[in-house]
């Protein structure tokens, strides 16, 4: 079988790359966050001096999945320099590369020595456990402040897939030389900026005792992170972002600080003692004040928001939102609804997000309208001694940011949604929360009654999914013995055969039923963007050749990018794929812009359709339960809410381009890398399903993706992809999904003897899979484990988004 390739041979920039690196930049400054300011920005100075790890080392995202190879990327000194910034420390940030350098050869070198006592599955986990940490460099002197009055520092980190942050100096602490370094700037110039360079929340206590003219958080922005940061030092762009999560004083803030990852005492055991109080659901409740709360960022110019309306036709609240520009620079504004509910029998949050929209650019003195809407349905609380969804009789004080705006009161308790139990662990959690809050219900504003007796309530049919059945299928399916639906449902990686090449795809499905009908689907990498390989000849056939392996990691092995072309190929054609490197996940979220996000869904898209990619293994949807989590970049907030929709609208710009899957993983409640293939998440009911099931929930039933991505993890003892009441009675019964669900990469190694039975609780293909699994599914069939229905119910399923895809000819 000869391959179809679909990459370019002309290694020119297109007029595709320009228009996505326009956007990537615009994306990447409406999420940057102005944290601190003193009025230093935006800047006027033509002169500045550059410091820190991030300045020409600038982290564009993580490691992982999450990686990209644009053509490009602009560090920090080179935004600054296209911004037509003078940088006068170009001595000092010589001196770093030199120390960076040798740091650097040194780090591979031992771990190059270490890798030969660890076993050689368990090189990505160790080097991921063990990362490269950027050198400081050394204080500032008078001799280096000459030429400039301001300066920036910038503070990097780096984090990825394999193995989650730790609390110590130089990662989720400043180190004593980065302290040294930030006090020896701020002593040497008379104005000085702090950009974070940071995949997540760090530590930043250091600002007790060193002060700055101004902090950003630029965070991990992609390929343009420089001229965007360039664009909101210099006033180009008015910053708009919000913060996505709760940035504590101290680590010991966080609800989980104690238990989370490596300083759990039982290491496979992660209990969610602290229940739905994640985020700032968690400091309203303690009353713990928080550095920067959720939400949070300042403007170089101001605003006032007033609501001109607001009413409900029963459950159903409607907001008309006023925001004028009251200073003298355009700006955006976002405006937020929260919801605090009444305390009865159960527990709530002191309040939590349920609307938001942001403003059109306002020139000074011009207004924009918005309106914020949300059912009040959506936000019952979910009782676990009965198995529903309820609202309790009371009064419901709704916010618009941080003002009462109006009280809605239910005259009596209200069962919105019964559901069937779910399998749980007798695991004995001790929840750390226990009192109710108290709240002062204004009574000069607006109250509204609704009555309980016209809230209808939601009822499910639990059973087994039918087939899916069209003419199409039906005649595809016909052809196919239960043999070959086996081998449908297990998945192809780096090894063909390959009815379409994608070079550095991680994954097909099958192109061996090709001559019964049933095309191959490539699937590609990751939150971040298409992660293929930039240059590449015809393909190695090297197992090892991962395109998501660490830089240092592939240095150990001498490997490179999948394909990827070197100095014994350049004689053979080759072939060029230019994705864009887009903002990481949380950077889109601190956007607050449903609007950028379908931008965003939609360019992806584009280069899905350009290079041959059927999945996007996209948007990452986990919830920010704990600042050290090694993949926090690569999911988009603390908060559900904004979490699902932000996804939600990337999904349907994804879809506005026919038969380009997006893939909403990785489900559910993955909330840590290390030991993360052992790990089981031991939580209740009513957390798993207001916290880390919802954002899920919006983006599947609004958007409605093609797949979903099960988790590593185990939730109550049970692995996800084995797990049928989530991924049947859940995903299918209650939410409506009818795509496909696939595992992680290589998720049933680690319980091998049972990834044949996926298809028997809802999991249809096993990605990447190995040549032996067909076998075992047959095996396991005759035995009565699975059944021929079991097989074929997810062979229809991976048939009918085949003939879907927009590789399929006869759909073009």
């Amino acid at each position: 079988m000869k391959p179809e390739i679909y990459a370019q041979n002309n290694p020119s920039l297109t007029e595709r790359e320009i228009k996505h690196r326009d956007l990537a930049r615009e994306i990447c400054a409406e999420g940057i966050v102005l944290l601190e300011n003193n009025g230093v920005l935006p800047l006027t100075a033509k002169k500045a001096a550059l410091y820190g790890a991030g300045a020409r080392h600038t982290v564009f995202g993580g490691t992982g999945s999450g990686e990209n190879n644009p053509r490009y990327n602009v560090n920090i000194e080179e935004g600054l320099k296209n911004a037509n910034i003078e940088i006068t420390s170009e001595a000092w940030l010589d001196e770093y590369d030199d120390l960076y350098e040798r740091e650097l050869a040194l780090y591979k070198k031992n771990l190059k020595k270490a890798m030969r006592r660890v076993p050689l599955m368990q090189h990505m986990d160790y080097a991921a456990d063990n990362p490269f940490y950027l050198p400081a460099g050394r204080p500032v002197t008078k001799d280096d402040s000459t030429g400039a009055d301001v300066a920036v520092y910038v503070l990097a980190r780096q984090a990825g897939e394999g193995a989650d942050r730790k609390d110590i100096p130089g990662d989720y602490y400043a180190t004593e030389d980065e302290i040294s370094l930030m006090r020896s700037i701020t002593q040497n110039y008379k104005d000085t900026i702090l950009v974070l360079n940071v995949g997540a929340v760090i530590d930043l206590s250091f600002l007790d005792d060193i002060s700055f003219s101004a902090v950003i958080l630029l965070m991990q922005g992609g390929m343009e992170s420089g001229n965007a940061l360039a664009d909101i030092l210099t006033g180009k762009v008015n910053p708009s972002g919000r913060l996505a999560d709760t940035w504590g004083y101290k680590y010991e803030d966080y609800p989980s600080s104690d238990t989370f990852s490596e300083r759990n005492p039982e290491m496979h055991q992660e209990d969610y003692r602290e229940g739905i109080f994640v985020g700032y659901r968690w400091f309203d409740k303690k009353g713990i004040k928080p550095r920067y709360k959720f939400g949070y960022g300042l403007s170089y110019t101001s605003f006032e928001t007033e609501a001109d309306y607001c009413a409900n036709r029963g459950t159903k609240i409607s907001v008309n939102v006023r925001v004028t520009n009251t200073g003298n620079m355009a700006g955006k504004e976002v405006s937020m609804l929260y919801l605090s509910c009444p305390e009865n029998r159960i527990i709530r949050e002191k309040r939590s997000l349920v609307a938001f929209s942001k403003t059109m650019l306002l020139e000074p003195g011009k207004k924009d309208y918005l309106t914020l809407s949300f059912d009040l349905k959506y936000f019952a609380a979910f009782d676990n001694d009965n198995h529903r969804f309820i609202l309790e009789k009371g009064e419901y004080l709704v916010y618009l940011n941080d003002t009462p705006l109006l009280v809605l009161e239910l005259d009596e308790y209200a069962v919105t949604e019964k559901t069937d139990p779910i399998s749980l662990s007798d695991r004995k959690i001790d929840y750390i929360i226990h009192d109710k809050s108290e709240r002062d219900i204004p009574s000069d504003i607006r109250h509204c009654k609704i009555k309980a007796s016209e809230i209808s309530c939601i009822t499910h049919k639990y059973a087994v999914p039918e087939f899916e059945k069209t003419a199409e299928i039906d005649l595809v399916v016909s052809g196919l013995t239960h043999k070959d639906m086996s081998k449908l449902l297990v998945g192809r990686t780096y090894l063909g055969p390959f009815r379409h090449r994608v070079f550095g795809a991680v994954g097909y499905t099958t192109s061996k039923l090709f001559h019964k009908g049933i095309d191959a689907m490539p699937m590609a990498d990751g939150p971040q963007g298409l992660n293929l390989t930039q240059i590449s000849a015809k393909p190695r056939h090297n197992l090892f050749a991962v395109p998501t392996l660490p830089e240092a990691l592939r240095h150990v092995h001498k490997i490179s990018k999948l394909g990827a072309a070197s100095d014994k190929t350049k004689e053979q054609e080759l072939f060029y794929q230019y994705c864009t490197s887009w903002p990481s996940e949380t950077v889109v979220a601190q956007t607050w812009s449903v609007y950028h996000a379908r931008l965003l869904g939609n360019a992806v898209a584009k280069e899905m359709l350009e290079y041959g990619v059927v999945f996007w293994l996209a948007p990452a949807l986990n919830i920010h339960r704990n600042p050290l989590c090694g993949r926090n970049y690569e999911y988009y907030s603390e908060d559900p809410v904004l979490t699902g929709i932000i996804a939600s609208r990337v999904i349907r710009g994804v879809h506005e381009e026919y038969g380009c899957y997006p893939t909403i993983k990785h489900f559910a409640a993955n909330n840590l890398e290390t030991k993360r293939n052992v790990s089981s998440s031991n939580l209740d009911e009513r957390t798993l399903r207001e916290i880390y099931l919802r954002a899920f929930r919006i983006a599947i039933e609004t958007a409605h993706p093609e797949a979903v991505m099960c988790s590593y993890n185990k939730i109550n003892g049970i692995y996800t992809a084995l797990n049928y009441d989530l991924q049947t009675k859940i995903l299918r019964n209650e939410w409506g999904f009818d795509g496909i669900v696939m595992t992680d990469w290589f998720a049933t190694g680690h319980h091998e003897s049972l990834d044949e039975l996926c298809c028997k609780a809802g999991t249809d293909l096993i990605m990447p899979g190995l040549p032996h699994i067909p076998w075992k599914i047959m095996k396991a069939c005759k035995k009565g484990l699975i059944s021929k229905e079991d097989i074929e119910r997810s062979a229809r399923r991976i048939v009918k988004l085949s003939l879907m895809s927009h590789l399929n000819r006869s759909n073009r």
